[in-house]
């Protein structure tokens, strides 16, 4: 399954960026992109190499922070797994 994490436009060369997510610098292709892109923007990619959508920063700031809450539980369940429950 995958996940579309919002990542953050911190660069632009051309018809490529650089993005940020949760710590994670990626370099993604433009091309595919309808409007400008612009610094600070949020971006939507396929396979972490090819942007196909922009956020508004309100919407990737919410989606980021139920990803943060995702992560915190999940990190809680796995913790909470004793051995022989994983055996």
């Amino acid at each position: 399954m995958c996940l579309a994490i919002p990542s953050k436009v911190v660069e632009i060369h051309g018809n490529r960026a650089i993005v940020e997510r949760f710590g994670e610098t990626l370099e993604v292709y433009l091309g595919l992109m309808t409007e400008p892109i612009e610094i600070g923007d949020y971006l939507i990619l396929q396979a972490r190499t090819h942007a196909v959508g922009k956020l508004e920063p309100e919407e990737a700031k919410e989606a980021l922070r139920l990803f943060r809450e995702l992560a915190k539980r999940m990190e809680h369940d796995f913790n909470s797994v004793t051995e022989c429950e994983v055996a």
